[in-house]
């Protein structure tokens, strides 16, 4: 049988059409969903922020920095690098401190809504935490009134965490680690990880001037005081960490730029979003995120 051949023109009328579009460029970082972002969205989160609220703090804030983050980060080597990795590989870059800024908001406030929930965990009910926590506190009371003070008495926004500072003793050995909470402050989009250097930004500029500032920053080689300075004992101590160790481990944090409390509380209401904050925090969250250690039995260490 004779086979029977189509003209090309004529068979490109009869196939079906296929439209090929040109490769659009690609978005690396996107909005992370949270585990109750539905009802956030709906219902806004119980006790705390109202559904407009939500919105501005988390859906359009945080979708703001992860699209300035793709235009800095496009067609770039660590273009598809996690926040808080870029937050620490370019945070001592003065020429990316755009990219600094955006990554490291992007991931304390991912690490801030990442703590809240809809029914969430009352710490009573975690009596290991709680017990860690009261050794080096005295009690929840005591360390409910330091956290929330210092979050109110700054002037400027940031984040003010909760994090285990981990003992550098014999990091290798096979000797239970040992360390202690603590409260650390950092301003604007500062991070709480020493391997940032001063872009911790644990210092108020409100309550300093251009020359505090410089001997802050200059003097940080030679500055061996302190918790968690890059030069300090713990600082200088980092390298003796086996590969991908920590000494600071942040495991909550409030938020306390304007954009998150003022929809809700008003232009007074900081200390009451704060207070509203501490009761929606979900404790199981926060225990999840607690090094083995953090929870063992630890002999009284007051902060």
């Amino acid at each position: 049988m004779r086979k029977l051949t189509l003209h090309p023109q004529i068979r490109a009328t009869l196939l079906p059409q296929t439209r090929i579009t040109p490769p659009s460029r690609r978005s690396i970082h996107y909005v992370p969903p949270l585990t109750y972002d539905d009802s956030f969205r709906k219902q806004g989160i119980p006790g705390l922020l109202s559904p407009d609220g939500f919105r501005i703090a988390w859906t359009d804030y945080q979708a703001s920095m992860v699209q300035k983050l793709n235009e800095l980060t496009a067609g770039e080597p660590y273009e598809d690098a996690h926040v808080k990795q870029l937050a620490l590989q370019f945070a001592r870059d003065p020429t990316a401190a755009s990219l600094f800024n955006h990554a490291s908001m992007a991931h304390n406030n991912h690490f801030f809504f990442n703590s809240l929930s809809t029914s969430p965990m009352k710490i009573d009910r975690i009596p290991t935490l709680q017990q860690s926590l009261s050794n080096t506190y005295g009690s929840m009371e005591t360390l409910q009134g330091a956290f929330l003070d210092t979050a109110a008495a700054m002037f400027g926004p940031g984040f003010v965490w909760l994090v285990w500072a981990r003992s550098l003793d014999n990091p290798t050995s096979g000797v239970q680690r040992r360390g202690a909470w603590r409260i650390l402050t950092t301003y604007l989009a500062g991070t709480p990880y020493p391997e940032a250097g001063y872009r911790q930004q644990g210092l108020d500029m409100n309550n300093n001037s251009a020359a505090s500032y410089n001997a802050y920053t200059n003097g940080q080689p030679t500055n061996y005081v302190g918790a968690f300075g890059s030069w300090s004992q713990s600082g200088r101590e980092q390298a003796k960490l086996p590969p991908g160790g920590t000494n600071v481990m942040p495991v909550l944090c409030v938020n306390t730029w304007e954009h998150v409390w003022l929809r809700d509380y008003g232009m007074n209401g900081k200390r009451r979003f704060l207070k509203d904050w501490w009761e929606a925090v979900d404790w199981s969250q926060v225990e999840s995120l607690a090094p083995m250690e953090a929870k063992q039995p630890l002999e009284f260490q007051r902060a």
